[in-house]
């Protein structure tokens, strides 16, 4: 099985999985698990690093990969999944945040209009930034402001 996620998801750390970088560069903080490589054939080229409009970045993108093709993508998976473990793609976004989105969902979908095979994002079990949790429900009744109605 093969999943894309961000470095810091600490369910990598369990060791079940094959990490490896998609990225244009290695992180530079301290990871908990090894890094068994990286592919910059996925990583996206120069002119689109800067690019954060995925309206923009998405058909560039999607040429970008047609140029590497499906087979090699494929070889190179391969090698990595001859490892034993799930295959995890790695960059650096956070895309459960609302409104983030990166490469590697790009990735994913561009193989899936290509295979039909699927490429989802591994559960990361960390409190979203920026997001609330819900308040938990009290087994406490409420008590009533007003007791009578005069």
């Amino acid at each position: 099985m093969i999943y894309t996620s961000r470095y810091q998801n600490p369910e990598l750390a369990t060791g079940h999985y094959t990490v490896v970088g998609v990225t244009r560069g290695k992180p530079k903080f301290p990871l908990k698990y090894p890094l068994a490589g990286n592919i910059m054939e996925i990583a996206p080229p120069g002119y689109l690093f800067n690019e954060y409009d995925r309206g923009r970045f998405t058909p560039r993108y999607f040429q970008h990969m047609d140029r590497q093709g499906v087979d090699k993508i494929v070889r190179i998976l391969a090698g990595y999944e001859r490892l034993g473990k799930d295959v995890v793609l790695c960059c650096f976004e956070d895309v459960r945040k609302p409104n983030e989105w990166c490469h590697r969902l790009v990735f994913a979908e561009w193989w899936f209009k290509r295979t039909g095979e699927a490429i989802p994002e591994l559960p990361d079990p960390s409190p979203v930034p920026g997001v609330k949790k819900a308040p938990e429900p009290t087994s406490q009744t409420p008590t009533p402001d007003q007791i009578k109605m005069w």
